[in-house]
């Protein structure tokens, strides 16, 4: 992400599960693949075209959390999107839905 980059929008969800670890080892890795992405097994980031989203893994509370940052409400909804898509495709044991709060940095 260029250094001019000014997240102005953020939205946050968790996800609760026994496996988000692997959730996030595996998602990080997946987008390595199409953009810079760094993680270790409690926290990771993607940076996006559109914005960065960052996972922070909390193994005592078995929780997995998004923040998606943007300079723009739609980038934000954008990275959104890609996230549940993505966690609907690699979560086939468990159904996992994430409910999004959204926040104005400006």
């Amino acid at each position: 992400m260029s250094s001019q980059f000014q997240a102005l929008y953020q939205s946050q969800a968790t996800l609760h599960s026994e496996h988000v670890v692997k959730y996030l080892v595996t998602l990080c890795r997946h987008f390595a693949r199409k953009v810079p992405a760094t993680w270790d097994e409690t926290q990771g980031q993607i940076e996006f075209p559109v914005g960065v989203t960052t996972l922070t893994v909390c193994e005592k509370n078995q929780t997995l959390t998004f923040v998606c940052q943007g300079d723009r409400e739609q980038n934000v909804a954008a990275q959104r999107a890609v996230i549940d898509s993505h966690i609907d495709m690699f979560s086939r044991r468990e159904s996992i839905a994430l409910e999004w709060q959204a926040t104005s940095l400006a």
